[in-house]
């Protein structure tokens, strides 16, 4: 209901009938977060202060779409940061920004990035939000020890990795256990 909706429904006392408090869309007020240039200047302060300027530029950008902190592109030298993870979170900027700024030298979480995120004290993983996951589509499991396995994607040859000790075993190939379409359990 919009505000002149609401002052008609109160000059003819209407209000009564009717329930005017706002809901809790309206009532929070969105986090104001750093533009882009804002971002480039963190970015450059963060490169100086723990990697001697060492890093290459990048394009920083915001993304309304991503429900995740944030995501490095080395090859195409950017940095995208999820707009509603830090409308929830805006003091996590500069920890996520330190967060990819290392996967620029490390691309995967393996021991040296653990490292460097120790060095830099930032965090490894971002915090739960609502709305930050989305549920698993899928859950599979193997034939042999019943480990589960939840997935977003189907998948058509995979085995498991605890059964086949590392690449692909049709003997431990992993049945569709449940899926979100059927709403239940598979045979």
């Amino acid at each position: 209901m919009t505000k002149k909706q609401q002052q008609a429904l109160r000059t003819s006392n209407l209000d009564l009938f009717f329930n005017l408090r706002p809901s809790k869309a309206e009532m929070q007020t969105p986090t104001e977060l750093p533009d882009e240039i804002d971002l480039t200047l963190m970015y450059d302060k963060l490169n100086r202060r723990y990697f001697d300027g060492e890093l290459p530029k990048v394009k920083i950008e915001w993304s309304k779409r991503m429900r995740i902190a944030g995501k490095c592109f080395v090859g195409h030298k950017l940095i995208r940061l999820g707009r509603k993870y830090h409308e929830h979170f805006p003091d996590e900027i500069e920890d996520t920004l330190k967060h990819e700024m290392i996967h620029i030298l490390y691309p995967n979480h393996g021991c040296e990035f653990k490292l460097e995120a120790k060095r830099l004290g930032t965090s490894r993983y971002a915090k739960e939000y609502p709305g930050g996951k989305s549920p698993h589509k899928y859950i599979y499991i193997c034939p042999n020890c019943g480990q589960k396995y939840y997935r977003h994607r189907r998948i058509y040859s995979a085995s498991c990795g605890s059964c086949s000790g590392g690449g692909y075993d049709a003997r431990y190939k992993l049945k569709l256990y449940w899926s979100a379409k059927s709403k239940r359990r598979m045979k």
